[in-house]
């Protein structure tokens, strides 16, 4: 299976997992296996599809929101990591919750642009991506030595596919030319 492929379970794997939400009115769904029933102030936990189907009609909005501030903390603790190769912890659904929030706020853009909208549209992509980047960079260093394995509890479900994947090619690599240096065949 591609590496793309792999991802996207992991994609679909989030959509299955519980998240906490904020109901902000009286609701009623009817689910395959039950009727949904909240109430306004309620605090539960349910799927992260259901989630995101309650925020977009406006009954619920996230317990945890993600927002600049969110990624910027990020980013500023992994630009100030102390060691090239120690990951900070990140949630495990970081990259989809920042998805999330990057996808609501183009849709706020589109429905009523602001300069602040758009400011924080511009500097989330921007920490994000770099962010991403800072990451890699360590998964890179780790892929290559055996204390790698260590860091998998820091790495997000993302990640650590990711990591699994530049490793195994690393080994495959090596493999390859120590085949060469040991007189065999490629």
């Amino acid at each position: 299976m591609r590496l793309e492929e792999r991802m996207r379970l992991i994609e679909i794997d989030a959509l299955l997992r519980p998240v906490k939400i904020m109901v902000l009115r009286d609701y009623s769904l009817p689910l395959p296996s039950e009727r949904l029933t909240v109430k306004k102030g309620d605090e539960v936990e349910v799927p992260r599809w259901l989630a995101q189907t309650l925020v977009e009609r406006g009954v619920a909005k996230p317990k945890d929101e993600v927002d600049v501030n969110f990624i910027n903390g990020y980013h500023y603790k992994e630009r100030r990591s102390s060691s090239s190769s120690q990951l900070v912890q990140l949630p495990q659904d970081f990259y989809v919750s920042v998805g999330e929030y990057l996808r609501r706020l183009d849709e706020q853009i589109k429905a009523q642009p602001s300069h602040m909208l758009i400011n924080d549209r511009d500097v989330s992509e921007k920490n994000l991506l770099e962010l991403s980047q800072l990451r890699l960079n360590k998964i890179l260093r780790l892929a290559q030595t055996d204390a790698g394995d260590e860091a998998l509890n820091s790495m997000t479900p993302e990640e650590a596919l990711l990591y699994s994947a530049i490793k195994e090619t690393v080994e495959s690599w090596r493999k390859f030319v120590q085949g060469l240096v040991g007189g065999g065949r490629p």
